[in-house]
C-alpha cells in the first residue's frame, strides 16, 4: 500500500498539475547543483552584528519567492554540499524553485553576537537600534530584497525552536513578509512546552541543557558539546541525582540560564515576558500553525499559538493543522505511527503537498488556493501492520476548537469510568501512596534516552502498580469522535501540603494494548493561581481543575476508554518534594516526603465529543 501511494504521488507530481520543474524522484543532489546555486553569506543587522546564512537560489534570471528558516541549530553542511532537507521536507519549495534561506540566529554557530534563550521581544517604545528576533528578521529580509532575485514576497517557517523564530517573524513588521508557519513552536517554557508543564519541571530537558544552554564563547561551525553522558537507562541515571542541587553539580561547570530558571519556580514576570503568545496582536502576515497530537516537546505551543492569534489578532488570516504526529513527524514521509501504535499511511505527504505548500503558494506566488482554515487528522488506536490510508480521513473546520463539540463527563468511581450526567450519589474514594523514592516510570521498557514513543505507549504496566489508580469504561458500541481540549476535575485529599497529579486518557484495544491518547500533570500548589502558589491543608478535600492538551482521536467500536491517575511520571517529570516550599528546587532529596493521596468519586474527565456520538 505504501509503495502504491508513493508511486501515485510521484505520477501526480510529474503531471504538472501543481508542481513546476522536476518530480521529486528526480530531486537528487546533482539536480540541485544544476538548478540551484549556493552561497554562504554574512548579513549585517542594524547594530553591526553579522548573521551567517546559506542561500540557495534558482540558477536562472527570473524572480522567485523566498522561504526562510531561522535556526539556533546551524545551517550545515558547510561548503559546496547541499543539505538533504532540500530533497525531503523542503522538496516542494525546491521543485517549485523558491529561494531557500537557512540562517543561524544571533550568537549561534557562525553568527556573531550574544545568544539568549527564548529571547524576549523588546518593549514597546524601544529605540530603533535595540534588537530582538523580530528586528533581526526585518534586517534579514531587507538584505534578501537587495541581494537576491526575489519577487518581493518572503515566507518564514520552522519546527520547534525555529518555530519560535517563525512566530516572531510574524511580528517583524516588514511588508515583504507575507506568510509564516510556526510548527510545534516553542511558546511558553513554563505553562506547557519543553521545560515545564503547568510549572512541573520536565526533567529530560537536563541533557538538552547540558549542551545547548552552555555559554558560547565565540562563533564556531560546531555546537556546544554535551556535559552529560547517560550510560544506563534514564530512570536509573536520574535516580543518582534525586534533587536539583545534585543535578546542577553534575554539569561540572556553571550554566547561567539553567540556574536562572531554578530561581523562578512560579509563573512570574521573568517567565511571562518570554511567552510570545502574549504578544500576538495585529499580526499582518498569514499564519499557518502546525502541531502534532503526539508531540513530546511542543504540543502546547502549537495549540496556544493558534488560540492566542484568534484572541488577540482576529483579523489575521490564521490556519491550523493538527495531525497524529510526533515532534516534527509531519516532515517525515515514512512516518506511520509510534512504536506499536499505528496511525496510517500518507499523512505527512498529504500535509506537505496539499496544505503547507499551497498555503505559501497562495500568499507568496498568488497561485492555487489556500487550504481550509483548520485541517485535523484524528488518530485511531490501530495495531501495527494494519493497512490504513489516512489521506481519506482529514477533517476540515472553520475554526478550532470545533464549536459544536459537546463535553461529556466520565466520573471516577470504584475503578469504573462512568459516563453519566451527574456525580455518583454515594461518596466513595480510592487511595494510593506516592513515594518519591519509587516514582512511576514513564514507560515499561526504558532506554538511555527519552523515547518519543511514550506519547502513545502501552500503559498496562502502570495498571499493575499500587500507586496508580485505573478506571475502566464500558465496551464502546459505536465509534466516538473526540476533538478539542480535555478538562479534568479532581476532588482529592492529601496527607501532605503538596503533590503532583498526572491524569492519563487511554484507548484500550481489543488485544489489550492500552494506548496513551493524552497525559499531563498539574501541581496542587497552583490550583488557584500560577503566580501565587499555596499549600494544601492535609486531610481536607481539595478541588483541582486543569486542562489537558487538545486531542483528536476516534475511540473505535469494541475498544474501551481507560483513565489512570498517579503522582509521578519519571523521569519525564521531576519528582515533587510533596510538601509546600516557596522554591521546591532548593529542597534536598532527604527532605522529600511520601504522600497518601485519596481520589474521590466526584472526580471526572470531560471529553469534547461530536454531537452525533
Amino acid at each position: 500500500m505504501k509503495r502504491l501511494l508513493l508511486a501515485l504521488s510521484l505520477l501526480w507530481m510529474a503531471s504538472g498539475n501543481v508542481l513546476a520543474g522536476a518530480a521529486s524522484s528526480q530531486l537528487t543532489e546533482d539536480w540541485l547543483k544544476k538548478n540551484y546555486t549556493k552561497r554562504e553569506v554574512y548579513m549585517p543587522m542594524r547594530d553591526g552584528v553579522r548573521l551567517h546564512a546559506a542561500v540557495f537560489e534558482p540558477a536562472d534570471t527570473l524572480p522567485h519567492p523566498v522561504i526562510m528558516i531561522r535556526t539556533p541549530y546551524g545551517v550545515g553542511p558547510y561548503g559546496e554540499k547541499f543539505p538533504g532537507s532540500l530533497r525531503t521536507w523542503m522538496r516542494m519549495f525546491s521543485i517549485n524553485r523558491y529561494i531557500i534561506v537557512f540562517q543561524s540566529v544571533r550568537g549561534t554557530y557562525l553568527s556573531e553576537g550574544e545568544y539568549e534563550n527564548i529571547r524576549p521581544p523588546k518593549p514597546a517604545g524601544s529605540s530603533w537600534m535595540q534588537t530582538d528576533e523580530a528586528t533581526d528578521t526585518y534586517d534579514t529580509v531587507e538584505w534578501l530584497l537587495q541581494n537576491t532575485r526575489t519577487n518581493g514576497a518572503v515566507g518564514v517557517k520552522g519546527v520547534s525552536y525555529p518555530g519560535f523564530y517563525a512566530t516572531l517573524a510574524g511580528l517583524c513588521g516588514h511588508p515583504a513578509v507575507k506568510a509564516v508557519s510556526p510548527q510545534a513552536p516553542v511558546t511558553d517554557w513554563w505553562r506547557g512546552d519543553d521545560v515545564h508543564h503547568n510549572g512541573v519541571w520536565m526533567l529530560d530537558m537536563y541533557t538538552f541543557a547540558s549542551s545547548f544552554f552552555r555559554v558560547r564563547e565565540k562563533p564556531s561551525d560546531k555546537g556546544p558539546e554535551s556535559l552529560v553522558k547517560i550510560d544506563r537507562d534514564i530512570y536509573s541515571f536520574f535516580r543518582q541525582f534525586p534533587d536539583f542541587q545534585s543535578l546542577t553539580a553534575n554539569f561540572g561547570e556553571r550554566i547561567p540560564f539553567w540556574e536562572e530558571m531554578l530561581r523562578h519556580p512560579d509563573y512570574d514576570d521573568w517567565w511571562r515576558e518570554r511567552n510570545v503568545a502574549d504578544r500576538l496582536y495585529d499580526v499582518k502576515p498569514a499564519v499557518l500553525v502546525v502541531g502534532g497530537n503526539y508531540d513530546t516537546d511542543d504540543c502546547y505551543g502549537a495549540i496556544e499559538t493558534y488560540a492566542a492569534l484568534r484572541r488577540q489578532s482576529p483579523l489575521t488570516e490564521a490556519y491550523f493543522v493538527y495531525g497524529p504526529w510526533s515532534h516534527g513527524g509531519w516532515r517525515d514521509s515514512g512516518y506511520t505511527g509510534l512504536g506499536s501504535s499505528y496511525f496510517g499511511e500518507g499523512s505527512t505527504d498529504y500535509f506537505m503537498e496539499e496544505i503547507e505548500y499551497p498555503f505559501f503558494a497562495w500568499y507568496l506566488e498568488g497561485k492555487g488556493n489556500p487550504p481550509a482554515r483548520v485541517n485535523v487528522l484524528p488518530s485511531r488506536a490501530l495495531e501495527a501492520g494494519s493497512e490504513y490510508d489516512s489521506r481519506q480521513d482529514w477533517h476540515s473546520y472553520p475554526d478550532w476548537p470545533v464549536s459544536d463539540m459537546l463535553e461529556r463527563r466520565y466520573y471516577f468511581d470504584a475503578g469504573r469510568l462512568l459516563d453519566q450526567g451527574h456525580a455518583p450519589r454515594t461518596l466513595r474514594s480510592r487511595s494510593y501512596v506516592s513515594d518519591p523514592d519509587n516514582p512511576v516510570p514513564y514507560m515499561e521498557h526504558l532506554t538511555n534516552g527519552r523515547s518519543k514513543n511514550y506519547m502513545a505507549a502501552d500503559q498496562r504496566f502502570a495498571e499493575a502498580r499500587a500507586d496508580v489508580l485505573t478506571y475502566r469504561g464500558e465496551l464502546i458500541e459505536e465509534d466516538i469522535l473526540a476533538e478539542g481540549p480535555v478538562r479534568v476535575h479532581l476532588d482529592v485529599t492529601l496527607s501532605t501540603t503538596d503533590a503532583d497529579f498526572i491524569v492519563k486518557l487511554i484507548d484500550e484495544r481489543p488485544d489489550g494494548y492500552q494506548m496513551l491518547v493524552r497525559g499531563d500533570v498539574f501541581r496542587a500548589r497552583y490550583r488557584h493561581d500560577f503566580l501565587a502558589p499555596e499549600p494544601v491543608t492535609p486531610g481536607e478535600r481539595t478541588s483541582i481543575d486543569f486542562v489537558l492538551n487538545d486531542i483528536a482521536h476516534i475511540f473505535q467500536r469494541g475498544h474501551r476508554m481507560v483513565v489512570q491517575v498517579q503522582s509521578s511520571w519519571y523521569p519525564i517529570m521531576a519528582v515533587s518534594p510533596q510538601f509546600f516550599q516557596s522554591n521546591p528546587y532548593t529542597v534536598p532529596a532527604s527532605d522529600y516526603r511520601s504522600c497518601r493521596v485519596t481520589v474521590w468519586n466526584d472526580s471526572w474527565i470531560g471529553l469534547p465529543l461530536s454531537p452525533t456520538n
